[in-house]
């Protein structure tokens, strides 16, 4: 593994950290801002791997403590960035926004209205960029050359390596068998899918309700799933 740099410290201010890649360059730019966290880094991945699960150039996820607290995959851009933050604008605050797309003008005005340590982007227009660094401290990263691998996750503790795969599968109405006594119709299981997938990504008990392909309400990491709910 190669060192990419030392952080100014881990997850609290007595902690230190470093990041580190596993032999291949992290093809993530930072394109404007102060220097990342540690707690940015694990932002970003968790960011990423949910931002990534989406369709091809569409989405927005808003991630808060490594947890999102707002999907959308609304086909129009600044309405899928609109209903993720509608889902839970209080947690978006100081969160990541991660945008499966290129970034327009029209969006940056609405991102510059709120507080936001990170903005990933699949690309942005120079205009828009300009609008952004204006925001301080605000960080920039471009993900549009971000290689799609199955990496596995590592957990390290007390001198042991944790491994699994990353669940990163695409679903589709074939990997779900209905058990229910009444069908889902096709919208339905569609937002049924949509919901899953979020869900997996949520520290469990997780509960997430959806509607027309943006999430509504995300409960997680609670011990029990009715607080959750």
């Amino acid at each position: 593994s190669n060192l990419v740099e030392n952080l100014r410290y881990g997850e609290n201010p007595h902690q230190k950290a470093a990041i580190y890649s596993m032999g291949q360059k992290l093809n993530i730019k930072q394109i404007s801002g102060k220097k990342l966290s540690y707690n940015n880094y694990n932002d970003i991945f968790s960011a990423l791997l949910i931002s990534k699960s989406l369709p091809k150039n569409i989405g927005t996820a808003i991630i808060k403590h490594a947890n999102p607290c707002g999907v959308s995959i609304n086909k129009n851009k600044l309405k899928s960035y609109k209903q993720a933050l509608a889902c839970d604008p209080i947690s978006a605050f100081g969160g990541i926004v991660a945008c499966n797309f290129k970034i327009k003008n029209n969006l940056a005005l609405e991102l510059k209205k709120i507080y936001l340590e990170v903005v990933i982007c699949n690309g942005i227009e120079n205009s828009a960029l300009k609008i952004l660094k204006n925001k301080k401290n605000l960080r920039i990263i471009d993900s549009s050359k971000l290689k799609d691998a199955n990496l596995n996750n590592i957990s390290s503790q007390f001198g042991s390596l944790l491994i699994q795969t990353t669940d990163t599968f695409s679903f589709s109405k074939s990997n779900f068998k209905i058990v229910s006594k009444i069908k889902p119709n096709f919208k339905t299981l569609k937002n049924l899918i949509f919901a899953f997938n979020v869900c997996r990504f949520v520290k469990s008990n997780a509960i997430v309700i959806a509607n027309k392909g943006s999430t509504i309400g995300i409960g997680s990491g609670q011990p029990s799933r009715l607080d959750s709910c």
